[in-house]
C-alpha cells in the first residue's frame, strides 16, 4: 500500500508533498491560491504547506504539523491509526466521516 500517515491519508497522493519533493515552489503557491479561492481559508504562504509526508522526517504543512490524530499516534508511538486498539475513535471520526477512503485505508492496513 502507499506512504499512508497516521489518519489514512494517502501522502503519496498529496500534491504540496510531491511538490515539496520536486521543490517546486510555483505548484505550492497554485496550491496556495486555490485553497484561498476554494473558501478552504486565509491566504497561506506556499512556504507553509512544504511537506515531506506525516511520518518522513523534514517539513510538515500547517495542517499536518499541527494535526491532533497525528499528535495522538506519535504520543501511542504508532503509525497510523490502524493500530490503535481503539480505531475507530471521536478523535478522527469527523475527519473518516468527510473522507472515507482514509478510514478504508486504514482499515486495509488493520486487516494484515
Amino acid at each position: 500500500m502507499a506512504n499512508i500517515g497516521c489518519c489514512g491519508v494517502d501522502c503519496d497522493a498529496c500534491e504540496a508533498r510531491r511538490a515539496t519533493a520536486r521543490r517546486d515552489n510555483a505548484a505550492l503557491a497554485k496550491i496556495a491560491a486555490a485553497q484561498e479561492s476554494a473558501g478552504q481559508g486565509s491566504f497561506i504562504l506556499p512556504s507553509r504547506l512544504r511537506c515531506t509526508g506525516c511520518l518522513e522526517p523534514g517539513e510538515k504543512s500547517v495542517s499536518c504539523a499541527e494535526c491532533a490524530i497525528r499528535e495522538c499516534a506519535l504520543a501511542s508511538h504508532i503509525p497510523h491509526c490502524g493500530f490503535c486498539p481503539d480505531f475507530p475513535c471521536e478523535l478522527g471520526s469527523a475527519v473518516w466521516e468527510a473522507v472515507t477512503e482514509y478510514k478504508h485505508n486504514l482499515e486495509v492496513l488493520r486487516s494484515r
